[in-house]
């Protein structure tokens, strides 16, 4: 069969068209992404210190990785419930390992009289997520935005990320948007 040259050109640029749609959008940090109920914009991502993780429990378990700080805001675009996105950073050795901080419970103390004091639990401060319920995240009206950071760690010696995904729901296919 022998395709003739409109027709050449007519499948290449359908190749081109369908290879940009399936590859999600391609942003600049600030740039938004919209997806099917949320607005997502990658502000900006930030290189931590080592000593930014020692208030963590265990931190020799961090020793030789650093920490970056993806700053993002989060606007719905619908009333009702929508889905938290699901970040995905690489770098030029894959993927960076995210880091769920949960806050600290303070420690109970005797002192020698047998009074109990409570001694607050450090805060990470470095970078806080938002931390509103998914009920009322699901209840806010269209519009609504929240500001939000992740943290995620280099392997050991690793260099920082490349790359932020905004990946479906289901974690699988194509990612939504990229910001590079």
């Amino acid at each position: 069969m022998k395709i003739r040259p409109k027709h050449a050109a007519l499948i290449a640029l359908s190749t081109v068209l369908l290879t940009a749609c399936s590859s999600g959008q391609e942003l600049s940090y600030g740039g938004k992404a919209t997806g099917e109920d949320l607005e997502v914009t990658v502000l900006r991502v930030e290189q931590g210190g080592a000593d930014d993780l020692s208030v963590l429990r265990n931190p020799e378990r961090y020793a030789g990785r650093t920490p970056y700080y993806v700053h993002y805001r989060v606007t719905k675009t619908t009333d009702g419930a929508a889905e938290w996105p699901d970040l995905d950073v690489s770098g030029d050795e894959g993927r960076l390992t995210h880091l769920s901080i949960r806050p600290g419970f303070p420690t109970p103390t005797v002192d020698a009289n047998g009074d109990v004091t409570m001694v607050p639990a450090p805060e990470f401060t470095a970078c806080v997520p938002d931390d509103t319920d998914g009920k009322d995240f699901d209840a806010a009206p269209k519009g609504r935005s929240y500001p939000s950071c992740g943290v995620y760690l280099t392997d050991e010696g690793g260099t920082g990320p490349t790359r932020v995904e905004w990946l479906p729901g289901s974690g699988k296919g194509d990612p939504i948007a990229v910001w590079k």
